[in-house]
Parts: C-alpha cells; sequence; structure tokens
C-alpha cells in the first residue's frame, strides 16, 4: 500500500476520499482547517492552504507521499461558482503539485468537475471524456479545467503520473445544509413546504461515500487522464424531490413547480461511466433510494440531538 496526501480531508468529499483510501489499506494524511472533521485514523495536518502558502510544501518535505489526492478548492454553496478564489486555488494546486514532485512524488489525482463540459452542446447524450466538447460556462468550471491541463502537461513532462476526476452531482453525509437533497428533508422534517422546480432536469446523482470510494479506486490505479466519476444513472429532480418526500413521511409538501427553473441549467447531465468502470475497475455500490433513506435517517437524527440539547438548556 502506499503513502497518500488529501488536501480538503475535512470537507465533503475530502473526508468520504480519506476514510476510503484508509480502509483499502493505505497510509493517509489529511490536510484540514478543521482537524475534528478528518475520520479516524487519518493523521491530520492543520492547515489553511490560502492563508499559509508555505506551510504544505514543507509539510511534503517531510512527509515524502507516494499519491497526492488534491481535493481542496472553494465550496461554498451559492458562491463558488464565481468566487474569485478560484483563481487563488488555482495558483496555490500548482505550487502543492511543484512540491510534491520535487519531494519524490509519483502520482496525483486532481479533483474537477463536470461543469467543465460545455453545457450548451449536451444533446441528450451522457458526457464522455474523449467526445463531449469541453467548454466551462463559469469561472469555477474554467479553474478546474485549466488547472487540471497544467498538471497534466507538467506531469507528462516530468514523468508523474496523472488521473483528473470530474464529479457530477453528490449527496450525503457532510453536505452544506443549503443544497437540493439536505435542503428538502431540513424542510419537510420541520414540517414546511419543500418548494422545488419544475423537477423536469436530469441529472446523474451520486453518494458521496460511493465519490470517495472512487476516488481512492483511481489514486490506487494505474489509469492517466479524465475519468467521470459518476453512477451514468439517469434520474429526474422530481423523482428525487418526491422520494425524499416519501422517506421523510410528508410527499404532500413537495411543492413542485414552486420556483422557477434557471434557463442555463442544462437539460441533461450524466455521465458516461465507461472509463471508471473498465479502465479503473470501479462501480457504484450504493442505489439512490438507499442513499437518500440514510441521508433522512443521518438529518433526521441530528435534528433530534439538536432539539434534545434545545430542550436541555431551558
Amino acid at each position: 500500500m502506499s503513502t497518500v496526501l488529501v488536501t480538503g480531508a475535512s470537507g465533503f468529499v475530502g473526508r468520504a476520499t480519506a476514510a476510503a483510501l484508509l480502509a483499502a489499506g493505505h497510509s493517509v494524511t489529511g490536510t484540514a482547517r478543521r482537524a475534528d472533521r478528518v475520520p479516524p485514523g487519518v493523521a491530520s495536518l492543520a492547515v489553511d492552504l490560502l492563508a499559509d502558502p508555505t506551510a504544505l510544501p514543507a509539510a511534503i518535505r517531510t512527509l515524502r507521499p507516494e499519491i497526492l489526492v488534491h481535493g481542496a478548492w472553494t465550496t461554498e454553496h451559492g458562491r463558488y461558482w464565481n468566487d474569485p478564489a478560484n483563481l487563488d486555488w488555482a495558483a496555490r494546486t500548482l505550487e502543492i503539485v511543484r512540491a510534491f514532485a520535487d519531494a519524490g512524488g509519483r502520482r496525483i489525482v486532481t479533483v474537477g468537475t463536470c461543469a467543465e463540459y460545455d453545457w450548451a452542446a449536451l444533446d441528450g447524450t451522457p458526457c464522455r471524456e474523449a467526445s463531449t466538447p469541453l467548454r466551462p460556462h463559469t469561472l469555477y468550471g474554467a479553474a478546474k479545467h485549466a488547472t487540471a491541463d497544467l498538471v497534466g502537461a507538467f506531469c507528462r513532462s516530468t514523468g508523474l503520473a496523472h488521473a483528473h476526476a470530474r464529479l457530477f452531482m453528490l449527496y450525503g453525509d457532510g453536505e452544506q445544509p443549503a443544497r437540493l437533497v439536505p435542503g428538502l428533508i431540513h424542510a419537510l422534517l420541520a414540517g414546511r413546504p419543500a418548494r422545488v422546480t419544475s423537477g423536469r432536469l436530469v441529472r446523474d446523482l451520486m453518494d458521496v461515500r460511493d465519490a470517495g470510494a472512487a476516488l481512492a479506486a483511481l489514486a490506487g490505479s494505474d489509469w492517466n487522464g479524465a475519468v467521470n466519476v459518476a453512477t451514468g444513472e439517469p434520474v429526474t429532480l422530481a423523482e428525487v424531490a418526491t422520494t425524499v418526500g416519501q422517506l421523510v413521511g410528508h410527499p404532500e409538501l413537495v411543492e413542485l413547480g414552486a420556483l422557477p427553473d434557471r434557463p442555463d441549467d442544462p437539460a441533461f447531465l450524466v455521465a458516461d461511466v465507461d472509463i471508471l468502470v473498465r479502465n479503473v475497475g470501479f462501480r457504484p455500490t450504493i442505489a439512490l433510494r438507499q442513499g437518500l433513506d440514510e441521508a433522512v435517517s443521518t438529518w433526521r437524527a441530528e435534528r433530534g440531538a439538536t432539539d434534545h440539547d434545545r430542550r436541555g438548556s431551558r
């Protein structure tokens, strides 16, 4: 097994990735601004990568990891699409990659996004790594794509292995409350209407635990190049909303069409996962209904604990 450094190991995707790498037998160190959010068994390295640009390169020289999984980036819901910090993260990534190469690292996995694809060119067929046009429509997508291109070119010139994971729509433990699935669950658990769009959009939803396991498999594989990390299974957002309503026990509170559809959202955004399955050797194991059911149970338990704490403080 290998020594692996995971940046952003306290984040939504980073925690799941670090846990999966540890379960696979790797020795894992994770960077985090919140050490208490790093999975048990993962060595934590408390560092703010943007505020202290020298801390991680110095740590890399000491740790000398064999594999780097770079997941740290700007992710604040509602802001990250056009957050100027995307430029800062692009610059910091190149510095981290250079330090990793100088310390003798051998393999890099960068974490990208389905927003690298040209959403205007999608025609109802799944996104394929080699043939679907790449033309990001947001600063986030452009920064991820440009950074991956630069890292790829650097790795080819230096002999390092490099894989670039394009994540599609994720949900699950640790997700920011304002996002679709937790937003629905929170409203319904509180007995409030869950107001959503028409739900006609078709998406590819993956449990974050499967995404973490896929990134761990990619880190341990010999695949170089881009790979979609998704299920390959299309589902309408209406199906997601109604399923959550059923699982919570308040389907009557799901109000489809209460919010307008955004005109810039692609109607169909689903991945072709042939490379993930055939070349990386990973298949998702968590069905959508199972994952949503477990998400509901998690949020219900957290809500119950919060209510208990409030009653106890009176």
